[in-house]
């Protein structure tokens, strides 16, 4: 192999690993953490564990998120007597406004419709938002999605 080719086969292989590691950190930074904490909710919800669920979410009175809140044993002892269901995850979008970064991990309900849980950094952990209200998706912890691809 002549030097030209072996100067321009280690470019690539640099350029390759390079994008790997880049693509890597993208993936274990950015995106897994607010699936990892969906993840985590769906599981403390199936179980019923009141502790870890008070741990993993916040309040907000709307979707606009301007006011999130910590939520009070009796509002977590409502959220856990309501129906549940495991969801599918199908995607994840990002937000950031002058309020902080906002993720919607986009699912697929039991009902077949497109909704998503959205997650925020709140004190250095990745919390759920639930609504404080009755809202029109049919779970609280839900929130209304337009699907755009």
């Amino acid at each position: 192999m002549n030097r030209q080719r072996r100067r321009s086969f280690l470019w690539f292989i640099g350029f390759f690993l390079v994008g790997s590691i880049a693509l890597g950190y993208d993936y274990l930074f950015i995106y897994s953490p607010p699936i990892h904490a969906v993840q985590k909710f769906e599981e403390a919800m199936s179980w019923g564990d009141m502790a870890a669920v008070k741990s993993l979410i916040v309040l907000s009175s709307s979707q606009d998120l301007e006011k999130l809140r910590e939520p009070t044993d009796e509002e977590v002892r409502q959220l856990l007597t309501e129906p549940f269901d495991k969801s599918r995850t199908l995607d994840q979008r990002q937000r950031t406004d002058d309020k902080g970064t906002y993720h919607y991990v986009v699912i697929r309900g039991s009902d077949a419709q497109v909704y998503a849980y959205i997650v925020t950094a709140v004190g250095g952990k990745m919390r759920v938002v639930v609504s404080e209200n009755r809202t029109s998706s049919p779970r609280r912890y839900l929130w209304e999605y337009t699907w755009t691809n």
